[in-house]
């Protein structure tokens, strides 16, 4: 975790770099200011949880380096909603355990023109650095996880904090108006640090905690 932590800032201090000696010699090198839509997907077997919507907001700059190639990196805000289902604390009432997960991401993006500076393939790495899975409501902390009978949402808070993503993406527009699409998944595992909590839950998938995450969105870039 360490080494690709390293290797992904190293990679984004580079492309900072690369892209703005570009931006003195006078080559196509664009600031933006982008805004878009997310939907979360999480995938567990020891947890029944959902994902939810929210939204990524930042600073992005797209430069052009050789042909049609070109690179996109930048920096987002990252706010989003998951549910987890649970029981109150007497097992009485079914209801949703909501979370919000705060971040911000990174990301380093290889972009190809397919028509010119109006449609572009990307791919490349991202990397999430976020807070805690936070509970929504606080009053919902000792409400019990379904298929438990001790782990409570609270407990579920700690969840990975550095998350490396995949990303592959289109984006498409003008020269100061884009539209993006992308499609992150998360390359470790979402729940690893759960793993390191001392759970007294008797169920035996209170250990060994795993998750998969991937992200949706779509939104609108203005370049200055």
């Amino acid at each position: 975790m360490r080494f690709t932590l390293f290797f992904l800032c190293a990679f984004f201090s580079f492309g900072v770099g690369h892209g703005q000696s570009y931006l003195k010699n006078g080559k196509y090198n664009r600031l933006g200011l982008q805004g878009k839509y997310a939907v979360l997907e999480v995938s567990s077997s020891n947890v029944m949880i959902e994902g939810g919507s929210g939204f990524l907001g930042g600073l992005t700059t797209r430069g052009r380096l050789y042909n049609n190639w070109g690179m996109v990196y930048g920096i987002d805000f990252l706010n989003i909603n998951a549910e987890v289902a649970s029981s109150g604390p007497a097992g009485l009432q079914d209801e949703n355990t909501t979370y919000t997960l705060i971040g911000a991401q990174l990301n380093l993006l290889a972009s190809y023109g397919i028509i010119g500076q109006n449609l572009s393939f990307e791919i490349g790495p991202a990397l999430l650095v976020n807070g805690k899975m936070a509970l929504k409501d606080r009053g919902q902390e000792s409400n019990i996880v379904n298929g438990y009978t001790t782990l409570t949402a609270g407990e579920l808070q700690e969840v990975s904090r550095i998350n490396p993503f995949a990303v592959v993406g289109l984006t498409g527009g003008w020269e100061n108006v884009r539209f993006s699409v992308q499609y992150q998944y998360g390359l470790t595992n979402f729940f690893g640090n759960l793993n390191d909590q001392d759970f007294t839950d008797p169920i035996a998938t209170a250990t060994d905690f795993k998750a998969t995450t991937s992200v949706i969105s779509g939104g609108i870039v203005f370049y200055l």
